[in-house]
């Protein structure tokens, strides 16, 4: 197969390389990565840091989950690991997964918290009691016996 005008189907190309870019403004990928991530509202539903706080002061377990994630990531806050672990282990203390992972990862990684792989393999059973994989998986790659039963789930 052979064109007749190689040099017009480069201009062309060429063209619509230029006009694909003239609509894009590179500062914009900037501004989105200073804009906070407004990852409490997709977890509990609560707007900012501070109704998660209340949320969770009132033992909404999934808010004291998502205050957490915004303490542990710097999003809107600075980062504070330490206190993202407090709320995620006040979130277990109500039996709710989310912070028993969450809890057990930061443990497990020594993140804000002294590392501590028997206690993440502690929580990461109780995950997995509950019926997550996830934390099943977890609790056998640090040594501990899986307690939920494996079902392909």
């Amino acid at each position: 197969m052979s064109y007749r005008h190689p040099t017009r189907i480069a201009l062309l190309l060429g063209a619509l390389s230029v006009g694909a870019c003239r609509g894009h403004d590179p500062s914009d990928a900037a501004r989105a990565a200073t804009k906070p991530i407004d990852v409490a509202s997709m977890i509990a539903g609560c707007k900012d840091l501070d109704e998660c706080t209340r949320q969770c002061e009132v033992q909404q377990p999934n808010a004291c989950v998502s205050a957490g994630r915004l303490y542990e990531f710097g999003h809107g806050v600075a980062a504070d690991p330490s206190r993202a672990f407090q709320l995620y282990a006040q979130a277990c203390d109500w039996k709710f997964a989310g912070g028993c992972y969450n809890a057990a990862v930061l443990l497990e990684a020594g993140k804000g918290v002294a590392k501590d792989l028997e206690r993440a393999r502690e929580l990461y059973g109780k995950v997995c009691a509950m019926g997550s994989q996830t934390a099943c998986e977890r609790a056998k790659t640090l040594g501990a016996p899986a307690s939920h039963q494996e079902k392909g789930e």
